[in-house]
């Protein structure tokens, strides 16, 4: 029972959450081991990892939940455990690509045991993940169509459509179906606010994402301020700490572009949305540090800070290629050359337009290109 109205409270009410959750964790003490103790402990490492802010702490728990899958008769439970300790407890204190193996196992042995609903979440995180970790676009591409198809004979509406939300972006990136895309996400966008459920906040993610990405940042303002608390929908995972990367930068060049009250604004906010940041690589991680350095980097710019900006955007680029984010060593290279282009540096701007310009070209994101050209 408490499994069921697990997943429908995150999805719908997360305030709920931690009840279920403590509830099915204390059960388990109670009575014994079963195989819903392995997802309870599971979700109580999704607890303490995002709202409470231990990921190192949730992360024990997440080993908790493997263990106890070790013991006979929990496999009925293998594919929700790994979903959940993947997609919501170690991408906190290891690198996201670490989490893309286990989640195509966990989606192979929820399809073996019967367990489509777990297995078709696994596949929808794995691709989600796959994106932010700056894999190549039309391999990206392929795979999510070919995962369509998988969902659509599962019947899997829900999952389909979260598909369809990063497709949709991908195709944008790339110059491709760009007016049909943004249609489909509008009707999502539409059916979402109707049903409550975190398909909006999926929507409001994949579309900053795009609008970050071609530098449309009156746009991203609009959008964040409508969006609502994106957080509180899809907590814990990293397409929220994505969300909080993304906010934070848009804020920073609004308030570039501001004066008076509302730069203050946007500065303010920018400023929440890097403490979050900082807190998360005080914690140990290491997805989020190349973050640091780019919103660093633009923070410098907007204090007038010329020496710490420059070495901002120098740390920036190594640590994103150093991670292996593809797609944010691009973002830092052009921002980095709007930056000298602004102090009338033109050998900096050339050499670091002509670099984001070979990333873009790499990750295959077209339209980036000809933007660039």
């Amino acid at each position: 029972m408490n499994e069921h109205l697990a997943t429908s409270v995150y999805l719908v009410e997360p305030t709920m959450l931690p009840l279920v959750i403590f509830q099915s964790v204390t059960t388990s003490l109670k009575h014994g081991l079963s195989p819903t103790s392995s997802p309870a402990f599971a979700r109580l490492g999704l607890l303490l990892c995002g709202p409470f802010g231990k990921p190192h702490d949730g992360r024990e728990m997440a080993t908790a939940a493997e263990l106890i899958l070790e013991r006979p008769g929990m496999r009925s439970s293998t594919s929700n455990t790994i979903f959940v300790t993947q997609s919501f407890c170690y991408h906190w204190t290891s690198p996201l690509q670490d989490t893309i193996e286990p989640l195509l196992k966990g989606y192979q042995i929820g399809l073996e045991i019967g367990d489509t609903v777990k297995a078709c979440y696994c596949l929808v995180g794995r691709m989600y993940y796959l994106f932010f970790t700056g894999r190549t676009l039309d391999s990206i591409q392929q795979e999510l169509e070919a995962s369509i198809h998988v969902l659509t004979q599962l019947k899997q509406d829900e999952n389909e459509l979260k598909i369809t939300i990063l497709l949709s972006s991908v195709k944008k990136l790339r110059g491709l179906d760009a007016e049909a895309g943004d249609k489909m996400l509008v009707s999502i966008l539409a059916s979402a606010a109707e049903t409550r459920n975190n398909l909006s906040a999926y929507v409001s993610v994949m579309k900053l994402e795009v609008l970050v990405f071609f530098q449309q940042w009156k746009e991203a303002i609009d959008l964040i301020q409508k969006a609502g608390n994106v957080r509180f929908f899809l907590s814990s995972t990293f397409v929220v700490v994505r969300y909080t990367f993304l906010e934070a930068l848009a804020y920073l060049k609004a308030a570039q572009s501001s004066s008076g009250r509302k730069k203050r604004q946007m500065k303010k906010c920018a400023h929440k949305a890097m403490q979050l940041i900082c807190g998360w690589v005080k914690n140990g991680n290491v997805n989020v540090v190349h973050y640091l350095r780019i919103l660093g980097a633009e923070l410098a710019v907007l204090n007038g800070k010329n020496e710490k900006a420059k070495k901002s955007f120098n740390a920036a680029i190594a640590a994103s290629s150093r991670n292996g984010f593809l797609q944010d060593r691009a973002l830092a290279h052009e921002l980095a050359s709007a930056y000298f282009k602004a102090q009338g540096d033109d050998y900096w701007t050339d050499y670091h337009i002509e670099c984001s310009r070979a990333c873009y070209q790499e990750w295959g994101c077209s339209e980036k290109v000809v933007q660039l050209m």
